[in-house]
């Protein structure tokens, strides 16, 4: 049997923007389950370029497993939702017939009220994690339909008083390394 080989396919969440790359959430991974890793994450990208990259970036490198994850930068610019919805099927549809187990990561909350001030220039923040609950709702769904495992990020950095745990951001938008710990901590083997 070929060993394990995951690559991750994402935006800055993915990347670890402003985190040490031995402390991003696919580092991590990599060390606790003993598997080769690669970390395919780009800052700003959008699932219309994760899906541009598939074939570079995840095919050509012949992994047992792909985790995709993305769409946040997307909600951000405005990108009708049909069109992400396309964009990460077409991605778990071509990894699948390269004979790759796809799995998704539910995108993670952003915290509204800092991010603003920080990335407010780069588009909306209004609303953003009604939308991306929304998205995170299609991909599991989509993921039921066609046996596709999940990773559920997404409800880690809540408290229990329903309010965003600000300490895992470093700008709202973006996890500390506290945060990508957080991530690499609910991973297991036994998911894949």
């Amino acid at each position: 049997m070929m060993p394990m080989k995951l690559i991750c396919i994402g935006d800055s969440i993915t990347y670890g923007y402003g985190v040490n790359r031995s402390q991003v959430w696919t580092k991590l991974m990599e060390i606790k389950l003993n598997v080769e890793v690669i970390n395919k994450g780009v800052s700003g990208d959008t699932t219309g370029g994760m899906l541009s990259r598939i074939y570079y970036d995840v095919i050509l490198n012949n992994p047992t497993h792909a985790i995709i994850m993305g769409g946040t930068n997307d909600l951000i610019w405005n990108v009708n939702i049909h069109q992400i919805e396309a964009n990460l099927a077409a991605m778990a549809f071509q990894i699948m017939q390269n004979n790759i187990i796809p799995v998704f990561a539910l995108s993670i909350p952003i915290c509204e009220n800092i991010v603003q001030k920080k990335w407010g220039f780069i588009g909306r923040f209004d609303n953003i994690n009604s939308d991306i609950i929304k998205l995170n709702q299609w991909i599991r769904t989509f993921s039921e339909n066609y046996n596709i495992n999940v990773i559920n990020f997404y409800p880690l950095f809540y408290m229990d008083d329903g309010n965003i745990d600000e300490k895992y951001y470093i700008d709202g938008l973006h996890l500390n390394r506290y945060g990508h710990e957080k991530m690499a901590e609910i991973i297991n083997l036994e998911d894949y």
